[in-house]
């Protein structure tokens, strides 16, 4: 008998137990304003079931679909006004229900400072390895094109092209800038991602942006720049640059003309 209070003693508190961390694992999904002035927003959620999850920031007609992952931080790129964020969870195959959604007013005093944020395509800090590195880089850069150019012909000339990788990644993937700089090889999105953050972290605003080359037959990433000794944005090409680099002299500069832009975070 006292056997069988030890047993059922054991089984209650295994029973509490799992139930506190089954209740802990669920949350009420939130919407983060805090860095709303900067352009960004953070979505705090953290569903009881795994089940694929996304999130839609819309703005007029334009729309803008993320897969919740482990950096939950999103640009409101597209200018001040009023955005919708909306927060969806799958039910089955294509059907998915609506677990939260919220408007929220951009009023942004520097228009270029969402593109000096870490989001969650272009995620990275302080402590980073490529981070340190975008400063040890630019350490002695009297402008932002010095700072450009620096952070340019490192990654030109360190990180080749991954040929095997682009047949082997999900739609759904995302850059990490730590894995490119360690492996020194990845695809276009690595490319302009390790690019953006490491400009980001120096406060140079970087676009990372997505669509089509005029002499490229896929889909494509590259960067634009701002420049705020001239007040211009740029159009940098990385990918294309460290292929070439080889068999011609490169313009670090491109025309924006040869560029079809479908995305831009």
């Amino acid at each position: 008998m006292l056997k069988l209070r030890k047993v059922i003693s054991l089984l209650v508190i295994i029973l509490s137990v799992y139930s506190t961390v089954v209740f802990a694992q669920a949350s009420t999904p939130s919407i983060d304003k805090t860095k709303l002035d900067a352009g960004l927003v953070s979505i705090n959620y953290n569903p009881q079931k795994q089940v694929t999850t996304k999130v839609i920031i819309s703005k007029g007609d334009v729309k803008y679909t993320y897969n919740l992952k482990s950096n939950n931080s999103f640009p409101l790129q597209f200018g001040d006004g009023e955005y919708t964020i909306s927060i969806l969870e799958n039910v089955e195959g294509n059907k998915y229900k609506l677990v939260e959604k919220e408007d929220v007013i951009l009023k942004s005093t520097n228009k270029n400072e969402v593109f000096l944020q870490s989001i969650q395509m272009i995620d990275w800090n302080n402590d980073m390895i490529p981070i340190k590195k975008a400063r040890e880089l630019t350490k002695d850069a009297k402008n932002d094109k010095d700072k450009v150019t620096a952070i340019y012909n490192y990654i030109i000339n360190n990180i080749s092209y991954d040929n095997n990788k682009i047949n082997n990644i999900s739609t759904e993937y995302i850059p990490s800038i730590e894995e490119t700089l360690k492996v020194s090889k990845g695809i276009c999105y690595d490319y302009s991602a390790l690019f953006a953050a490491m400009l980001r972290s120096v406060d140079v605003p970087t676009k990372l942006m997505m669509g089509r080359k005029s002499d490229i037959d896929t889909y494509h990433a590259w960067n634009q720049v701002y420049l705020n000794d001239t007040n211009e944005w740029i159009t940098i090409d990385t990918t294309y640059d460290a292929a070439k680099k080889t068999k011609s002299p490169n313009l670090m500069i491109k025309n924006e003309k040869e560029y079809s832009i479908e995305k831009q975070y």
